[in-house]
């Protein structure tokens, strides 16, 4: 059984009743007078692992964060700014809170840096992030807000909901303003209860326009002046329906002050004026939208004035009760799905769930809400025994409805062989319920029943087909329920440890393939690698799976030294065998022209390794080792043919080792500017064809072509190819003014030769 207090996520929000504890309640006036230091304000983002997902082939958290470095740039320079993250170090950790940026001054490049790195990884403390933030603004001393971005709800053992009104409580003008992030309209409602508690905003944005149009109306909301404290309030007036439905949502109107902090509430009739169970600000309009208590009875309306904490306007309303009723079958094999008929209000956070009888309210071992439809879907326990089904009122977590159900025990078998060697697959006969989420297991003699080294659920079928562990030892394949992880039944299985052997040759020149003859277990995954001497077991230079068969093709490293070969067992990357290997270094040369023309095409010889991908590239001197103007493949002989950049300057052909482009040869090649000419009429006609003179390199790919005069060098309108010949014939533009004539070096898109023309 679990109790509600402690769930996470999705069911915290949603079921958690909004009850002030009355002995909370009194706020008194001192505490809710504004302190100085304007409207300091945390951002809090969310970098929780969901924010990979994407919206339009982006990741939401790429979205946000260009969202946020815009709504930076804008934000006022005296406005005082931190910034928050959560589920941005460590997985699984509810701890992981940082306050990136203190609260100070803004400084947007600070903020920018400290944005830029931020990659999504753990939960949602959204709850503690909010609480951090409000305790560094010193929220019980001086107005203040957050801001917070979340794509998901808590999940981390906290209630929203609660910890705003905690907040909303004892802060002074304390707000949090919330944009959901993609999330959908459900868990909306149940994220905006930090917003509505508190009197802020809730905005909801689907992808980076809406995101953007949010953080704006967020942050204007944030810089707006505070309603005026009224000190002397007077009366105030405060209307709403005479009888309202327990746990109903409704509408109040009132006429008062609206004073800084004012509020509507309902509270029990005759209780303390400091006492009441639920309230909205009247910062957030007329009129208040309130939602009745759980339990029936005399209640009122009250107006209470903010900044004194006094009530001063009042109406009675009367909660009526609400009739639900619940209908689950009799009995139900344990861990299977049943169906639960079901009347009642059907409020939004209403749900049905299944418990001991004698168990609390809140306690249950599963549940659904009513909004999921009629019938609901319940999971019958995992244990035998008697039970309940019951109805329960979202609002206060009240049991409207109860019926009895009975759950029988259920019973598997399984067939597995009674030794298998290491890694290896091998397949499971078994009966049993297969109930959503049932699995067969391997583990460990003695461990938790729910723990494994791998399982293969029910639902794929018998035989089910699992893996033998790594390590040889003493395992049992289980019938593992999934429905509180509850082992039905249990089979002994003896893995055995298996060998390999490889045989690769003493020595081989770096970079180079060559074959690998093997012989081993040749299970799913394993694979032969070449590795560093002393390195880890799954650590490689490179591989090749055994599947492939042997001989097994490698490449040896482009590093010089002493390796080995190992035949590697995929399944938890066990060393089975290795075989010592010494890479040899190897070398090559170059002989290219001292010089050549830009953009001419030129030969070079060569002589090295020629391993696959090896190439030959001209560069700018000094260049770094993988840049290049352009390569030509080694396998295609020597010489070799390239071509020269089209920018005069210092370059070096290399020979480029392909693996870890090493470079193993250099020559120094000088490129020399190349001229052209162009000859064309002063006018055109627009439209006509014309002729023109050129004189120039005629390197295949040159071309002349018709432009405007700021037109970039790659731009082109009408165009002829130079090795088309002299003159070379052009069509004007239809449209009349000045253009001009240009002679394109097609290697680098050099202009070399310009002169005007009119087209009139």
């Amino acid at each position: 059984m679990r109790i509600l207090r402690v769930l996470t996520g999705v069911l915290v929000i949603g079921l958690v009743a909004f009850t002030i504890d009355p002995a909370c309640q009194n706020v008194t006036a001192a505490e809710k007078q504004p302190g100085e230091g304007g409207n300091p304000t945390v951002l809090i983002l969310d970098a929780s692992g969901s924010m990979w997902g994407q919206i339009g082939g982006k990741a939401k958290i790429v979205i946000a964060k260009e969202v946020l470095n815009e709504l930076i740039d804008g934000l006022p320079a005296d406005m005082q700014v931190g910034l928050s993250v959560y589920g941005h170090r460590r997985e699984k950790d509810c701890a992981d809170i940082e306050m990136l940026v203190p609260i100070g001054t803004l400084n947007k490049a600070a903020l920018k840096a400290k944005i830029g790195p931020i990659k999504p990884k753990g939960k949602t403390p959204l709850s503690d992030a909010v609480r951090q933030a409000a305790a560094a603004l010193g929220y019980t001393e001086r107005r203040s807000s957050v801001v917070l971005v979340s794509d998901g709800l808590e999940t981390c053992n906290a209630d929203p909901c609660a910890v705003a009104a905690e907040l909303a409580r004892a802060g002074v003008d304390f707000k949090v303003h919330v944009i959901g992030f993609d999330i959908s309209k459900e868990d909306q409602g149940r994220l905006r209860c930090l917003a509505d508690r508190t009197g802020g905003l809730f905005l909801a944005a689907a992808d980076a326009q809406s995101l953007r149009a949010a953080l704006a109306e967020t942050m204007a909301k944030v810089q707006e002046a505070p309603p005026p404290v009224v000190e002397d309030p007077g009366s105030a007036k405060v209307q709403g329906p005479p009888t309202v439905a327990a746990g109903s949502g409704f509408e109040a109107t009132w006429e008062g002050p609206d004073s800084r902090g004012d509020f509507i509430a309902i509270a029990v009739k005759g209780s303390k004026d400091h006492e009441y169970r639920e309230y909205a600000y009247t910062e957030r309009g007329n009129p208040a939208r309130l939602v009745a208590p759980g339990d029936p009875g005399p209640y009122e309306l009250r107006y209470v004035h903010g900044h004194t904490d006094r009530v001063i306007g009042r109406a009675a309303v009367e909660v009526t009760p609400v009739q639900a009723s619940v209908t689950p079958p009799a009995e139900a094999p344990a861990a299977s799905e049943i169906q639960v008929a079901w009347q009642g209000p059907a409020y939004e956070s209403d749900y049905i769930t299944i418990t001991k009888p004698s168990d609390p309210d809140t306690t249950y071992d599963n549940y659904t809400y009513t909004r999921s439809g009629n019938p609901v879907a319940l999971t019958a326990p995992a244990e035998a025994g008697s039970y309940e089904v019951r109805y329960l009122l979202g609002k206060g977590n009240k049991v409207l409805a109860r019926a009895p159900i009975t759950i029988g025990a259920v019973s598997a078998q399984i067939q597995a062989p009674a030794s298998v060697n290491a890694a290896a697959e091998f397949e499971v006969s078994w009966q049993g319920p297969n109930n959503h989420g049932d699995y067969l297991s391997v583990a460990k003699v003695g461990v938790p029943d729910g723990s494994y080294d791998n399982y293969a659920y029910t639902r794929n079928g018998s035989p089910a087909k699992l893996f033998a562990p790594a390590v040889a030892g003493q395992y049992e394949v289980r019938y593992i329920q999934g429905h509180g992880n509850k082992l039905l039944v249990r089979s002994p299985l003896t893995v055995a440890a298996v060998t390999a052997s490889v045989q690769a040759p003493a020595s081989v020149n770096a970079a180079a393939e060559f074959e690998v003859s093997w012989q081993g277990p040749n299970n799913h995954g394993d694979y032969l690698s070449v590795a560093k001497v002393g390195v880890p077991d799954g650590s490689y230079d490179n591989y090749a799976y055994t599947r492939h068969g042997s001989p097994a093709k490698l490449t040896a490293p482009a590093k010089p030294g002493e390796y080995e070969v190992r035949y590697i067992q995929g399944r938890g990357n066990k060393l089975l065998a290795r075989s010592p290997l010494t890479v040899a270094a190897v070398t090559a040369s170059v002989q290219a022209p001292a010089s050549v023309n830009a953009a001419a095409k030129f030969q070079i010889t060569w002589q090295g390794p020629n391993n696959d991908g090896d190439y030959l590239a001209i560069a700018r001197a000094g260049a770094p080792v993988a840049d290049y103007d352009n390569y030509s493949y080694t396998r295609h002989g020597s010489p070799a043919t390239l071509t020269a950049p089209g920018t005069a300057g210092s370059y070096e052909v290399r020979y480029i080792m392909a693996k870890d482009t090493v470079q193993l040869a250099t020559a120094p090649v000088t490129v020399t500017p190349v001229s052209a000419r162009v000859t064309a009429p002063a006018s055109v006609a627009a439209g006509s064809e014309f002729e023109v003179q050129w004189e120039g390199p005629g390197n295949e790919g040159d071309y002349l072509t018709i432009v405007k005069p700021d037109a970039d060098a790659g731009d082109y309108g009408s165009y002829a190819y130079t090795r088309e010949g002299s003159p070379a014939r052009l069509q004007a533009p239809e449209d009349p003014g000045s253009y001009e004539v240009r002679y394109i070096l097609d290697q680098d898109k050099v202009i070399l030769s310009r002169t005007p023309l009119t087209v009139r």
